[in-house]
């Protein structure tokens, strides 16, 4: 209990750091009072296209830094390993970040969930090595740990008086992805033991938002199953339903009032064999309010063929 309550509390003081604006880099937009405003984007991958671009000096979330930055908290979907630790895994893709890609994770991203089937592409010694380079660059994660309760730790935000709880879970290749006991992995989509998680945050926080990598790929809408589930989620005490995995974006539904976006798609990630002509990624904004329903708002960027995002603007 000492070392799940201290994750959480180191958490907390390192979201509070990321506030600052470094150099180079818009400042935060200032939620009103009484409001707290979270920026979710998709799939973040930082090899391939995007890793060459980070290594030839270039910053792959610039153009998009008004989006992310348009919040007090901005949470993405780190889709490969840091560090240089641990084997491949023998799979068709496996995803390890350019070196030292974390220095543009940081002043963009209050936190990245590690809740997926990439953490562990160089095995479960790589992932423990990605989870030691995000604790030394401060940037906090959720869904995924060192045992399995600290995969399951909710992320808890503060600001204005204001707290959400984000949980992370996987449901593609849960299982083989799963943290054990005393065995790094990430947080499997276990329908009883999410919405209890669930329940549970809910009496810590004033809002509850399941970050759930589910779904199979490259499909426009979700399977049968996903909509009863992300209403059981809200039945539970969730306020908002956020989804990847898919690379596409999907529908969005409500459910008592609470928003329920299936995919997000893509934010910074090449795609291959076979590209199409353009990848589209949703970046989500949700705002939160005491007493009221959960505002969502969607913008839309566009990836180049190095997988790097662009604000699409409104007409």
């Amino acid at each position: 209990m000492h070392e799940f309550t201290f994750h959480l509390t180191l958490i907390l003081a390192a979201c509070g750091a990321a506030h600052a604006a470094p150099g180079g880099v818009p400042a935060r937009t200032a939620s009103p009072p009484d409001t707290l405003a979270l920026v979710f984007v998709g799939d973040v991958m930082l090899d391939n296209g995007p890793g060459h671009a980070i290594a030839s000096g270039r910053d792959p979330f610039a153009a998009c830094a008004g989006l992310l930055l348009d919040g007090d908290f901005t949470i993405g979907n780190l889709e490969c390993v840091l560090g240089r630790g641990g084997k491949q895994v023998l799979k068709p893709y496996a995803f390890r970040a350019a070196p030292r890609a974390e220095r543009f994770l940081k002043p963009y991203f209050t936190a990245v969930g590690t809740a997926n089937n990439h953490s562990l592409d160089f095995g479960r010694e790589g992932f423990a090595e990605s989870l030691a380079v995000l604790a030394r660059e401060e940037i906090p994660q959720f869904g995924g740990g060192r045992t399995a309760e600290e995969a399951r730790a909710p992320l808890i935000l503060e600001h204005n008086g204001i707290s959400v709880a984000v949980i992370g879970c996987n449901a593609f290749q849960a299982d083989a992805n799963a943290a054990g006991p005393d065995m790094a992995g990430v947080n499997p989509l276990r329908e009883a033991d999410l919405l209890a998680d669930i329940a549970a945050a809910r009496k810590r926080a004033d809002f509850v938002v399941p970050f759930v990598h589910w779904g199979p790929e490259n499909t426009p809408q979700p399977r049968a199953w996903q909509p009863p589930l992300a209403r059981r989620m809200i039945d539970a005490g969730a306020a908002a339903v956020i989804g990847g995995h898919p690379h596409v974006t999907q529908t969005v539904d409500t459910h008592r009032g609470a928003p329920i976006v299936y995919s997000l798609g893509n934010f910074v990630f090449d795609y291959y064999p076979v590209d199409p002509p353009e990848w589209t990624g949703w970046v989500a904004k949700l705002t939160f309010r005491k007493g009221q329903p959960v505002d969502l708002e969607t913008r839309a960027v566009l990836l180049d063929p190095a997988g790097i995002p662009q604000p699409v603007e409104n007409d």
